[in-house]
């Protein structure tokens, strides 16, 4: 069975809940209030059964007051049906509708002209006149005009197979749609006994079976999958482009409501803040300004807050821009998704637009023309229609992350697309580097170069003003180029530095390749006289403080060279800044076994007086010997292993 969605639109009192009940026997006002006013109020549903292909309806209000009902049930239908009654002929709502499916970009459409019979041959001509004129450049340019009357019944076949040839058209279309990562706006909310949550909506993306793990967000609060309906029957699994009924596990009533959005743990990014590409309508009634209040309508939500012009001061009625939109509230798009803004007061559609950048940083005028460059390529590159829209999000992604990358699970979460897909794209795109870690991280190889060379300039200058020096720490290293990423990711540039022979890495140590540390005569003498007090000075070795002192040399000299014997293992730490030899160390070591045998215990008094040394000595002597392993400290003595 093949679903296709249909989305009705037009003025109130039009017939468009007519018109569904005489095609498909189903009244789509539930309401009690819809049936006592005889209106449309809220968004109702109904459906219809033609050979293979099942068709859902969405029955939207027509009234001005209500338009935010109806853009809560516009998205995710595959075509609009514009409803026109031919003794009315156009009114605001249909030209209102009429923008809102044209800047949504609804893929196809069909105009019916209700209450047909009820007027004259030439009436219905010039209608049919003034819509054509109305549509003339848009989606319906080339639509059918079908007319119909919902109480004769004529027509009506005439449009079922209208129906059935787009729903055939559509189908081929489908296919991308499903192989995006899931995702359902939530239009209602409400519980029904032994079952409890339930929520309906139009599965615009993906699919979802029995017992699959979800998230409504933006609160990412988690549950489960109890039970699917499609069009009041039990199914499997749910398909983009079906409405859809979802009983869940582990969800509250309280924890949805219209606007939020389902999709898979971590699926989506919440954001406050969007760059995107505007339309101003031409008939709206003023531009928008910085702050201008607005409110953004996407999936089934409706937020409060304020456009920002990017590109001058103002976008004018029949002009298009780039702005940036400031929510009061989180909302939940991904790269490419298209919305409708409308006007607090009036309340009328000013324009709508597509998203360009879902996590933008907040503009500075300063920075604004390096910054849009990149925003203006990816609309140019999703507009020119010659490559996978995919990978010019992912290719515009990654080069906006620059050194720090951007893993899959980002990726996925802002452009809709599952880690399959990605992966399969990210081969095919030459300029991007995956590195190994979990999730793998995509980064472009000129911004790899780029941070490589920053690290190399680094170790030359540091090499540079500290020569006796052997390297940097692996730790220095990372908090100045790679602070905030995760370990692998510099574990993995500093293989691939010593893979190219460009560094040398000596257990925590990173250093250029070839690099030696070499002492200058004057350093040179300072070492000599170092070795040569302390050979003289067993078993009672002078502190880096004392030496200073001692050998009449610049104190920062001494302790240069000092810390340089130490790093090159001609000087051993001991303990706090005692020093010895490696030859001293042997020493201490065979004077201690010869003193005391394995097993024996001993106290500290004994081992000074073994050595004939004050307790100043003696402890970071047994502490040292306890680190080696040749002691083991017991209450306050030690004793030999």
């Amino acid at each position: 069975m093949r679903d296709f969605l249909v989305g009705t639109a037009g003025h109130i009192d039009h017939g468009k809940t007519t018109l569904l009940k005489a095609l498909t026997g189903i009244d789509s006002d539930r309401l009690e209030e819809e049936k006592r006013r005889g209106i449309t109020i809220d968004i109702g549903f109904a459906h219809l059964s033609l050979g293979s292909c099942r068709i859902g309806f969405v029955d939207v209000p027509g009234h001005e007051k209500l338009v935010k009902n109806m853009l809560a049930g516009i998205g995710g239908i595959d075509l609009a049906l514009l409803i026109v009654a031919a003794d009315e002929s156009i009114m605001p709502q249909t030209l209102e509708h009429f923008h809102i499916c044209r800047l949504l970009e609804i893929p196809g459409g069909i105009v019916a002209l209700t209450k047909c019979d009820s007027v004259e041959p030439e009436l219905l001509n010039l209608v049919r006149d003034e819509i054509r004129a109305m549509t003339r450049g848009s989606f319906l340019e080339n639509g059918p005009v079908i007319a119909v009357d919902s109480i004769t019944g004529s027509g009506l076949e005439f449009l079922q197979r209208v129906l059935i040839e787009q729903a055939a058209k559509s189908d081929r279309n489908r296919g991308s749609r499903q192989e995006r990562v899931f995702r359902l706006p939530v239009d209602r909310v409400f519980s029904k006994r032994g079952f409890g949550t339930v929520v309906t909506g139009t599965l615009t993306s993906g699919f979802i079976r029995k017992e699959d793990a979800v998230a409504v967000y933006p609160s990412g609060k988690r549950g489960k999958i109890r039970r699917i309906e499609i069009f009041n029957r039990e199914a499997a699994e749910a398909v983009a482009g079906q409405r859809t009924a979802l009983n869940l596990m582990g969800l509250g009533k309280d924890d949805l409501k219209r606007g939020t959005v389902l999709s898979r743990p971590g699926g989506l990014r919440p954001t406050r803040s969007l760059d995107a590409s505007i339309k101003v309508l031409k008939g709206a009634p003023r531009p928008l300004k910085r702050r201008t209040p607005v409110r953004f309508h996407h999936g089934s939500g409706e937020w409060h807050g304020h456009v920002v012009p990017l590109e001058g001061k103002m976008v004018a009625p029949g002009q298009r821009a780039m702005v940036q939109i400031r929510l009061a509230q989180p909302a939940m798009c991904w790269i490419g998704d298209r919305f409708i803004l409308r006007m607090d007061s009036p309340p009328v559609t000013a324009g709508g637009g597509v998203v360009l950048d879902d996590l933008p940083p907040r503009h500075r005028a300063r920075n604004l023309p390096g910054e849009l460059l990149p925003v203006k390529a990816l609309q140019s590159g999703l507009e020119a229609g010659n490559r996978d829209p995919d990978q010019v999000r992912i290719e515009f992604l990654v080069r906006s992350k620059g050194k720090l990358g951007i893993d899959i699970d980002e990726l996925s979460a802002r452009t809709g697309s599952p880690r399959r897909r990605l992966l399969g794209h990210l081969q095919q795109l030459p300029e991007i580097e995956l590195v190994p870690q979990d999730p793998p991280l995509a980064v472009t190889r000129t911004a790899l170069r780029i941070l490589e060379s920053s690290m190399l300039s680094y170790l030359d200058e540091f090499h540079s003003r500290k020569p006796l020096a052997a390297g940097v720490s692996k730790e220095e290293l990372r908090n100045r180029f790679l602070n905030s990423s995760r370990i692998d990711y510099f574990q993995f540039l500093l293989c691939r530095l010593e893979q190219n022979e460009l560094i040398r890495i000596a257990r925590s140590i990173v250093m250029r390749r070839g690099w030696e540390p070499r002492l200058n005569p004057a350093q040179e003498a300072v070492r000599q006289s170092i070795l040569g007090v302390l050979r003289r000075s067993f078993p009672r070795p002078p502190t880096l403080t004392e030496l200073k002192r001692r050998l009449h040399q610049p104190p920062a000299r001494t302790e240069e060279v000092y810390f340089f014997l130490i790093q090159q293992g001609d000087l051993v730490r001991v303990g706090g800044e005692l020093v010895l030899t490696p030859s001293q160390v042997a020493r201490l070591k065979h004077q201690f076994q010869i003193k005391f045998s394995s097993g024996q215990s001993f106290s500290v008094p004994e081992f000074k007086d073994s050595l004939g040394v004050s307790r100043k000595y003696a402890i970071p002597f047994l502490e040292y010997l306890d680190r080696e392993g040749v002691t083991r400290r017991r209450g306050d003595g030690r004793v030999v292993l």
